[in-house]
């Protein structure tokens, strides 16, 4: 749990960068009549050179009256421009403040964000971006601001999942996870896709159907070479760790920030379940009411190997994939790893994957008697012999049984 005295820095930290924001703009600041109309962005990641690549702006009002971009960085980036496009037809160009996440783990580029003042006067949707203070600037698209202004809260609570990647064929857990987010309680799934099977596509059109799912694309293969690997190691040639995942969780923090009172941050093959509660509305209840100043709620994880199988479950064999009904044996956890978040996005400034690394409020970790991150996934040299019976996702049966096999029926039906 942070201290009291970590809040305050947190605190004090967040109204010096303001400070320094508006600052570095009044000194930079400068204004040019449009000459031209620029086609607005679709792709979810945009190069401005080979060193920036822009994944979205999202207006930030906690910071004042400003615009929080979300990109993707190589640590030697020292200079950009945020190009404001106003309704009077002139260009206000404002030095941006770089911001490099701390955890790229050692990796030649990372998640950052470019903080931008909106300058007085203009009314503007769309900016744009140059690497230079220049009229010749070295991208030529308009990006819309996003949240502005926020909209009233329409989900309770949101799952951000990143990244599907390698041809990602896991199709039957990918239907009981999302089936089991929604009976505890998901207003709202989003899903960042490098790339996937057919079947596992067919998956996804059906929830995006059904106003479940939003699936974001994420192309990071197309502009950097990716890794695996958690962190950089002399003579790796990847370019960025894990698929960029640092920028989606973000990315999902800021697209959800205004729509969704809880965002839960994890991965599609793990599913956070409450040990004395039914659901995640009453877990948070029971948790606000414990920690009333917390804004961020971390989760033990614990691993089912799926190379046991200690379950008669059989039924959805034809179904590709991982059956977690079928393995109900966990790995005894000595140690807090791997943990996930459920977070009040509207407090959180920058997040990391078990982590925030900037929020407002305290963060505050929750052991085993009151949650279980189940994390059903593939692990190597697992003895039998040192795991636990622990069937509580069975709780859950009459309910998920049901609901996986309608959607199986309609997808994958038995010839």
């Amino acid at each position: 749990m942070w201290t009291s005295s970590r809040h305050m820095f947190c605190t004090l930290s967040a109204f010096m960068s303001l400070a320094v924001i508006f600052y570095t703009y009044r000194v930079q600041i400068r204004q040019e009549s449009r000459s031209r109309v620029l086609p607005v962005a679709t792709d979810t990641i945009t190069p401005l050179d080979n060193r920036t690549f822009i994944i979205s702006p999202y207006y930030e009002p906690r910071l004042g009256q400003s615009v929080r971009v979300i990109a993707i960085l190589h640590v030697s980036v020292q200079e950009l421009y945020c190009i404001f496009h106003c309704s009077s037809n002139e260009n206000v160009f404002l030095r941006a403040q770089i911001d490099l996440h701390s955890d790229g783990f050692g990796f030649p580029y990372g998640t950052a964000d470019l903080l931008c003042a909106e300058p007085s006067g203009c009314d503007y949707t769309y900016m744009s971006f140059s690497s230079t203070n220049s009229t010749n600037t070295s991208q030529d698209l308009l990006f819309e601001v996003r949240n502005r202004p926020p909209q009233p809260i329409s989900a309770n609570f949101t799952v951000c999942l990143s990244t599907l990647y390698g041809n990602y064929n896991n199709v039957l857990q990918v239907i009981q996870s999302i089936e089991m987010y929604k009976i505890l309680g998901a207003s709202r799934v989003t899903i960042y896709n490098t790339n996937c099977s057919r079947d596992v596509e067919k998956v996804l059109r059906h929830y995006v159907d059904e106003g479940t799912l939003e699936v974001v694309p994420w192309p990071i293969d197309r502009h950097l070479r990716t890794s695996k690997k958690w962190h950089y190691s002399e003579g790796l040639a990847a370019e960025i760790g894990y698929f960029g995942q640092t920028a989606t969780l973000n990315d999902c923090l800021y697209r959800n920030m205004y729509k969704s009172r809880f965002v839960l941050l994890n991965d599609i093959d793990e599913i956070l379940l409450p040990v004395k509660d039914w659901d995640w509305p009453s877990l948070m209840e029971d948790l606000q009411n414990k920690h009333p100043d917390t804004s961020v709620f971390r989760f033990q994880s614990h691993v089912f190997p799926t190379s046991v199988n200690n379950s008669g479950f059989g039924t959805w064999s034809h179904v590709p994939g991982v059956n977690v009904l079928t393995h109900l044996l966990r790995r005894p956890n000595n140690n807090f790893t791997a943990p996930k978040m459920i977070l009040n996005p509207r407090d959180v400034f920058q997040t990391s994957i078990h982590n925030t690394l900037k929020h407002t409020r305290n963060s505050t970790v929750l052991g085993q008697d009151t949650t279980m991150l189940f994390h059903c996934k593939q692990m190597r040299n697992v003895d039998v012999n040192d795991l636990l019976p622990d069937d509580r996702i069975m709780r859950y049966n009459l309910s998920l049984v049901p609901n996986v096999d309608k959607v199986i029926q309609r997808l994958f039906p038995q010839q």
